[in-house]
């Protein structure tokens, strides 16, 4: 192995950071159109300019009345002077009725839409096909506009993770913009490429699917210049009938790769690398098994599980760093970053150093020890079998003073196998012997009647999240180390918010009579 000697010199670029962003996309089945209820969808506050030029040519509309240039934004909550509004209409939503003079007095310069109230007197451009379509059109014509490197990525699990370390490791090459939380599915990406600087020369984005021809949809939009593929795992199986289907869903991002392309692939994944790869385009392949393009050689647990360190392997150079959040999954979400980097010219030694310094992504494996001593394993984002047992491990892994104790919500969209799936992850429990295992959900109650657990073990059941911070609250106590798990439907961050709010050894004032009250 040749020695490492790292260069390191302050970046001159902009890194911009949306991952802190509050709204919430989502992927619903089923459906002619997006529905779109108590959702929230807007661009990043580095956002580009659109002339009004731009998007009369982006959605093949026409100008009723001029406007000045400005940002898009599809939410009148988050609306910001100087915005245009595209109204979003789903099956039981319209947005066509937030068009009021009180939206021109938070400052919207223009609409976006098919019909405008009378009192309306900003810019407007007249759609003629629905605003879904006109949005995505937007993003088609962002794409097209965008001269930098494109990375679309795709998987199972560990997409927003794994988004964010690529991100991180190519920081130090250039400038970076990266979709905002999990912004995956027809809407998020659109949104991502409306809002993507024109200036950035990388731009990183996900993509989700629920079903078969979404990811060729997205890859349509996108056209990325590198496309990843994470694994495939029981995800979304309502919709398919094993994993070779959904390995073939995933797999649509390499359909349409042009010579000069390149794909990502997870070699430790027999699925992911059964797929097949267009002629002239170039494979980089990463994992555990020697011959990989970038292997991962070791994962380790350090500082009682609070950490991994890492060692990677491409182009007979070694790198070794640690990672400062719990969970050896990340170890290789580390090594396809690394992958994606060196594969666009970073040298490995430098992407070890960024990704070092990778921080968890809200609500996925993050780590946060409350005043009254509790440590919280906040994962309440989503969860599936493959990222469900990750933190299982986790949980079985990290140092504890006090009880472990696994809080888990069910696991959705697994199709006819979903009960056999919860059995899986509480036998795990069990085996792991965590003092205290608390159950959300009636797949999981379900599966609680078909395993036994040791007597030794505490098990709580309810079917609605809101029903389980009281009901636990009397088995535990400062020094315990708990996770909290479950698919975002669920509702599982009432109970973060529940354990961070409890004071043992003093009794409960007026304000915590109050919260426990609205969560009972």
């Amino acid at each position: 192995m040749s020695s490492l000697t790292i260069l390191l010199h302050p970046s001159p670029f902009l890194f911009t950071n949306p991952s802190n962003s509050k709204t919430t996309i989502f992927t619903l089945h089923n459906r002619p159109r997006i529905l779109i209820p108590q959702a929230s969808f807007s661009t990043s506050p580095n956002s580009p300019l659109w002339t009004i030029s731009e998007i009369v040519k982006a959605v093949n509309g026409r100008i009723i009345r001029w406007g000045p240039p400005g940002t898009i934004c599809t939410d009148t909550r988050t609306l910001e002077p100087g915005q245009w509004f595209l109204p979003l209409v789903g099956q039981n939503f319209d947005a066509h009725n937030f068009i009021t003079p009180e939206l021109a007095t938070k400052g919207c310069v223009g609409v976006i839409g098919n019909w405008v109230c009378e009192d309306w007197n900003n810019g407007f451009v007249k759609v003629e096909d629905d605003t879904v379509s006109s949005l995505k059109s937007l993003g088609f014509y962002a794409r097209n506009r965008f001269t930098g490197c494109l990375i679309g990525l795709t998987g199972s699990v560990g997409k927003t993770t794994t988004k964010t370390m690529i991100a991180l490791a190519l920081k130090s090459v250039g400038n970076v913009y990266y979709s905002p939380g999990n912004w995956n599915n027809e809407i998020g990406v659109a949104l991502s490429l409306i809002g993507m600087p024109r200036d950035v020369g990388f731009g990183v984005l996900e993509m989700g699917m629920s079903k078969k021809g979404e990811i060729l949809e997205l890859s349509r939009m996108c056209r990325p210049n590198v496309r990843v593929i994470l694994n495939v795992s029981a995800a979304h199986l309502e919709n398919f009938a094993n994993l070779e289907e959904v390995s073939m869903a995933k797999g649509e991002i390499l359909r349409e790769a042009m010579p000069g392309d390149v794909c990502v692939l997870n070699g430790d994944d027999p699925l992911v690398m059964s797929l097949p790869v267009s002629a002239g385009v170039k494979k980089v392949v990463f994992g555990r098994k020697l011959g990989c393009d970038v292997r991962l050689v070791s994962s380790e647990i350090k500082h009682g599980g609070r950490s991994i360190q890492v060692v990677l392997e491409a182009f007979n150079e070694m790198v070794k760093f640690v990672i400062s959040c719990p969970g050896l999954h990340l170890a290789i979400n580390a090594c396809a970053a690394a992958a994606v980097a060196t594969a666009l010219g970073v040298p490995l030694a430098l992407a070890g150093k960024s990704l070092s310094r990778f921080t968890p992504v809200h609500r996925r494996s993050e780590l946060e020890v409350a005043e009254n001593g509790i440590t919280i394993i906040n994962d309440v984002y989503n969860a599936s079998p493959a990222s469900t047992q990750a933190a299982i491990d986790l949980l079985r892994n990290m140092d504890c003073k006090g009880k472990r104790v696994a809080i888990l919500g069910d696991m959705l969209e697994l199709g006819p196998m979903e009960i056999n799936f919860h059995e899986l992850m509480l036998q795990s429990c069990c085996d792991a012997h965590f003092d205290v295992i608390a159950l959300v959900g009636t797949r999981f109650i379900r599966a609680a009647e078909s395993i036994d657990c040791a007597r030794e073990i505490k098990v709580v059941c309810t079917t609605d999240a809101r029903q389980m911070a009281p009901k636990i609250i009397n088995f535990l106590n400062s020094g315990d180390v708990i996770l909290v798990k479950g698919s975002c439907h669920i509702g599982m961050e009432v109970i973060v918010d529940a354990l961070k709010s409890i004071h043992f050894g003093v009794p409960r004032g007026p304000a915590e009579d109050a919260f426990f009250s609205l969560v009972l």
